[in-house]
């Protein structure tokens, strides 16, 4: 298995878990510049909207600068009015599958566990953030050209190839503290691939894909008469405003309560995945763990590398949080954001 994972109490490994599982979301949107970027490790349950798996081809980008708040100490969450809907959605169908992991084995393919890959169809890993922006992807919007992945999920020791990937970035109401947009190339990790009994509920959460409200669970669950099993994997939200890599596991964190640590200032939308499997019954399933080698579903994961058009995200975020509330699902060529129907 690979060495570089879950050595820190961070990323992979559980920090204090106190984020809401609920995706009736709650934050802040905004921007402000203060922080220089660095690319080395030290420095609802709702109807889901239609999807596609057919690649889009992406056109030139502008180039963009990603600023983050000045800020100090920590920073309080408000309170979210109640029924608000305060999310962009993306959805991005399946890409490919293969024994690649651009974040922790980078630069040696075939060495990883088995990924299922979501949005760019060229992630191998040999991806950086600069080869990812403009190239083509599955995501229903051109200009979400990222990377994302989750290990390969087996029943009976046959892959299973997921339907779908419905992207949230969440955590988007209130004035206070500034939400910004992730910044161009940032890596994040969310789940223990090590973990040795079923993680929190507010990192992995299985069920049904179903719009029927329903229990979390942290264990797969039947899901008979639905379309399928559901993981979702809901990442940290509070960043250290200067680390892109996620190698080291330390760049990202999840609040504190409500509040983000005062090491990490920077308030990011929660983004969480929604990956749906064509199987109703929970039995005889096992997660990638290695090459060649499977094991307990307690190990989910989920990884993210951000290609996105930053203009185009930054302003989705801004016009999400922002007082005009331009939230929804987001599809084309220039994202254009179809609000949800009351």
């Amino acid at each position: 298995m690979p060495t570089g994972r879950g050595k820190l109490f961070a990323g992979r490994k559980l920090w204090p878990l106190v984020l809401l599982a609920t995706i009736a979301i709650v934050s802040a949107g905004g921007t402000a510049a203060g922080f220089v970027l660095s690319s080395g490790s030290a420095a609802s349950t709702s109807a889901t909207p239609p999807m596609s798996s057919t690649a889009i081809a992406k056109a030139p980008l502008p180039t963009a600068t990603t600023t983050v708040p000045t800020m100090s100490g920590a920073t309080p969450t408000p309170t979210v009015a109640p029924g608000a809907s305060v999310i962009i959605t993306d959805t991005c169908g399946y890409s490919h599958k293969a024994n690649d992991d651009p974040i922790l084995d980078p630069g040696k393919p075939g060495q990883s566990m088995a990924h299922d890959f979501f949005g760019n169809t060229s992630t191998s890993a040999t991806s950086t953030a600069a080869t990812l922006v403009r190239g083509s992807t599955t995501c229903s919007t051109s200009d979400d050209a990222s990377a994302y992945w989750t290990p390969v999920l087996y029943q009976n020791g046959v892959p299973i190839t997921p339907l779908r990937n419905l992207v949230y970035w969440a955590r988007l109401d209130g004035t206070s503290p500034t939400v910004v947009a992730p910044p161009a190339g940032l890596e994040m990790i969310a789940g223990n691939e090590n973990a040795s009994a079923p993680q929190s509920t507010k990192v992995i959460d299985w069920r049904c894909a179903d719009p029927a409200t329903q229990s979390v669970s942290d264990v797969p669950v039947n899901c008979s008469g639905t379309r399928g099993i559901e993981l979702r994997v809901t990442f940290p939200s509070c960043w250290n405003g200067t680390t892109l890599s996620g190698a080291g596991q330390t760049n990202v964190v999840y609040p504190k309560g409500q509040v983000c640590p005062t090491r990490y200032p920077v308030r990011i939308p929660t983004v969480v995945f929604h990956v749906v499997y064509p199987i109703t019954s929970a039995t005889d399933l096992t997660l990638s763990m290695g090459p060649g080698q499977q094991g307990s579903t307690d190990t989910a994961h989920g990884d993210f590398i951000n290609g996105w058009n930053q203009s185009l995200l930054t302003a989705l975020i801004n016009g999400c949080a922002g007082p005009t509330r331009t939230c929804g699902h987001v599809t084309g060529a220039d994202a254009q954001v179809h609000p949800k129907k009351a």
